[in-house]
């Protein structure tokens, strides 16, 4: 089964999700989606087979009302304009994980 961890090389949290996962020597596919944004499709695709509520797919931002945004499709295209509030780091392995704490990912793939 093929892994993908979405990180942002800024967060210290998906920082450290890499070294949890190389020090377990899991093979996975590294997706900066700062430097190589991420397509509606993508986005939309992460939204749609989210493990969790899609709640914790934003970062939390004090300024934002997310109320405005009532549902997957008005969520995708605002993740896609502003992906700089996707929460991170996410881990595909059959589905779409949140990894906070980081320590989640080793909890999904079933490492010790």
């Amino acid at each position: 089964m093929k892994i993908i961890l979405f990180h942002n090389h800024n967060c210290s949290k998906s920082r450290a999700c890499i070294e949890l996962l190389k020090k377990k020597d899991v093979e996975f596919e590294l997706r900066n989606y700062i430097r190589e944004p991420l397509e509606l499709t993508e986005i939309n695709e992460i939204i749609s087979n989210l493990a969790e509520n899609t709640e914790k797919i934003i970062r939390n931002n004090k300024e934002l009302d997310y109320r405005s945004i009532n549902s997957k499709t008005k969520l995708g295209k605002f993740l896609y304009e502003n992906q700089k509030l996707l929460q991170r780091p996410i881990l595909f392995y059959k589905k779409y994980w949140v990894c906070r704490p980081p320590e989640k990912a080793l909890e999904i793939l079933g490492i010790d």
